[in-house]
This record gives C-alpha cells, structure tokens and sequence, in this order.
C-alpha cells in the first residue's frame, strides 16, 4: 500500500471552483449540504444559494400562492417576495368543485338530493330550500326487458293451475 494514495481518500475537496483544496475535516453548509474547507465553510464566503434559516427567523408568506418564504439575515421581507413572483409563484388550487344547480355557487364536496339527485351548495340543500321536485321514476314496464316483459305477460295471462290439497 502507497500512503500517499491514501490520503486521497481521507477528507474532500472544497465545494468551491476556485478553490478545490483537499480539506481533511471539510465542513457541511447548512443551505445548500456541500463540503467546503474551513475557509469557505461559512454562507457568506462561499454565496451559498440556499442560505439557511435559524430557528426563531423570519419567515413571510405569499398572498398569491400562500408558499412560505424563508427570509436570511440581512435581507428585507418585500426583496425575498419580489424575488419570488419574479420568479413565478404557482396559483392557488381551488378546493371549490361542486356547482350548485340552483345558483353559482361552488362547494368543495358534492352535496346531492335524495329526491330530485340534483348537486347543491350548503344554502341549497335541503329541499325546501331549492324548490325540489321529485323525481318520477319511470314506470316498471319501462325497467324490465322486453323478452322477461314477454314472460310476464304471460304469466298473467295464463290460467292458475289447482292442486290437490
């Protein structure tokens, strides 16, 4: 075994382009999780791109999408959201789904009548509220298929057969 071949496995190489040096004890930045050496370790040094937020730090939240934005130290909260709709920030999804048959409102669950099967919104729907009419069902002959219709006009039509009792 050549020592010097393994020292090249002892360590790692700083994160940093411009710098590369082997660094035996590299340290881990807290934002982006890359190696650097001891003088680059720090979010400064090295312009990390991800810098970490403390515990008790600042955080702001978007009035567009409600995505909650990590502010670093020494920035200013109207930068970072800038930033972030320059950036694209993605559009609420709408919960509401539901149409209600009776006026334009949405419902984020589907509420149907029993009787009329009919979707409504909470203001509409019990029955009194939305002017329900009853559905009729059509009648039975119109269910049942035409070759068991013919069996059972049969059956009707035929004699009742006696036993002896």
């Amino acid at each position: 075994m050549d020592p010097e071949r393994d020292l090249d496995k002892v360590g790692a190489h700083c994160a940093l382009k411009d710098c590369n040096s082997l660094d035996f004890l590299p340290n881990v930045c807290e934002g982006c999780k890359k190696l650097f050496c001891l003088d680059h370790a720090k979010v400064q040094d090295h312009a990390c791109p991800t810098p970490p937020v403390k515990i008790g730090g600042v955080t702001i939240t978007c009035h567009l999408c409600d995505s909650i934005l990590p502010v670093p130290a020494g920035s200013y909260e109207n930068d970072v959201l800038s930033a972030h709709t320059k950036k694209g920030c993605p559009k609420k999804a709408s919960i509401a789904q539901h149409k209600c048959t009776f006026c334009p409102k949405m419902e984020a669950i589907k509420i149907v009548c029993p009787n009329c099967k009919n979707n409504f919104c909470l203001k509409h729907r019990l029955e009194r509220d939305h002017n329900c009419k009853k559905r009729v069902n059509p009648p039975l002959q119109q269910t049942i298929p035409p070759h068991l219709q013919n069996l059972l006009n049969q059956l009707r039509n035929s004699k009742p057969v006696k036993t002896n009792s």
